[in-house]
């Protein structure tokens, strides 16, 4: 499922084990999307909320850090 916001987003999955096919944990991959489509960060956590919550906040800094003016 992917998620965008503004000039970034994210996909998330949830992993499964191929064997038994039962749920694994969770995985995001982070995007950004302009100029070109790029993988910014992949990662993974247990749950849902956990893995929502690393890609949003890789997001925030990823934003931060393109407003932040040059030193």
């Amino acid at each position: 499922m992917r998620i965008h916001e503004g000039n970034f987003a994210y996909d998330i999955e949830q992993l499964r084990d191929p064997l038994t096919q039962l749920p694994l944990n969770w995985r995001y991959t982070v995007y950004r999307l302009r100029p070109v489509e790029e993988v910014v960060q992949r990662g993974e956590a247990d749950s849902r909320e956990e893995v929502e919550e690393k890609a949003k906040g890789v997001i925030a800094k990823l934003i931060n850090s393109e407003h932040r003016p040059a030193a």
